[in-house]
């Protein structure tokens, strides 16, 4: 074995040697820079978004800090929606430069008006990404800054940045804090229950379910069925719904400023399709779509707490 060992305290210093001339690059070997950013623009500064995407454009400007729909209708805003939006811009990277100077950029599908974005800064400077059609590999799509080179733009990316308007439009029916309810009392056809919490401010909760006490997590079940149902459509104007039939009431209560505030929800039947209802909050001028099933399974999940009732003897009352 002793024989061995010059050998092998070669191999060990020539193994150190190669690494220690790798790490230092004395093989003159080309290391490929870091990707560019996309675009170096500050978030903070930018006071409006114009986004085509195919037949549809729409414009977001910021005023006092908050982001307000100005096109193609004055939709509420999904806040989380525009910030996680604004990341992916900041984070996205450049990919290689596929032509300098294009004389034609319109071979690469580049056409601002029909796919891309408009940022106009604060200081009114307009920043510019015309998004074209994907390149042969299918890995990317083709993109220009401005009136710069033709570049690739990653596929994840290119799709990011061109979201749905309903991406962006706060299309949630339902919104109220656990923490703060007091009681939810809900009624449709044979179907009814009341939730509530009947502790003191400051105290833990006390729930019941038509007078029946329930966990604190069964409590969240039955007020997250009916919170966490989504549209996947455009809101329209509530006025529009005002003769249209009732499909269900909802009434919540939230302890808010040390006082009880009382507000409704109304269910309207889409008086041209079966398979939609509306649904109308207090005082808000948007009503918001909502699929009967998404409602029965709501009413499912709160009869599978076992207090739950859907044979119309509970009249909501809780009593």
């Amino acid at each position: 074995m002793r024989k061995y060992i010059p050998t092998l305290i070669l191999v060990l210093l020539f193994a150190g040697g190669l690494g220690y001339a790798v790490s230092q690059n004395w093989f003159g070997e080309e290391t490929e820079p870091p990707a560019a950013k996309l675009t170096d623009v500050e978030t903070s500064k930018i006071a409006g978004i114009r986004i085509a995407n195919g037949d549809l454009t729409y414009q977001l400007v910021k005023t006092g800090g908050e982001w307000a729909f100005t096109e193609p209708d004055k939709y509420p805003v999904n806040h989380y929606a525009v910030d996680a939006w604004l990341d992916t811009l900041t984070s996205a990277e450049q990919g290689g430069v596929v032509e300098e100077a294009p004389a034609d950029p319109a071979k690469y599908g580049l056409d601002l008006t029909k796919k891309g974005i408009t940022l106009t800064q604060e200081n009114g400077a307009v920043v510019t990404l015309a998004i074209g059609d994907p390149l042969p590999t299918g890995s990317g799509n083709y993109a220009r800054l401005g009136g710069g080179a033709v570049i690739r733009l990653d596929a994840n990316a290119a799709s990011s940045l061109l979201p749905s308007i309903t991406t962006w439009v706060d299309t949630s029916p339902f919104q109220w804090d656990d923490a703060d309810l007091k009681e939810l009392a809900y009624k449709r056809g044979s179907a009814s229950w009341t939730l509530k919490n009947s502790a003191a401010a400051g105290a833990s909760p006390a729930w019941t379910l038509d007078g029946k006490a329930i966990e604190d997590v069964q409590a969240t079940t039955v007020s997250g069925s009916l919170k966490y149902i989504a549209s996947d459509r455009l809101p329209v104007k509530a006025s529009t719904l005002a003769s249209a039939e009732t499909d269900f009431t909802l009434k919540l209560v939230t302890a808010e400023d040390g006082a009880d505030k009382t507000r409704s929800f109304t269910g309207k039947k889409d008086p041209d399709v079966d398979t939609l209802v509306w649904v109308t909050r207090e005082g808000s001028e948007w009503a918001y779509a909502v699929k009967p099933e998404d409602l029965q399974k709501a009413e499912t999940q709160t009869a599978a707490t076992g207090t739950g009732t859907d044979s119309g003897a509970q009249d909501g009352s809780g009593k």
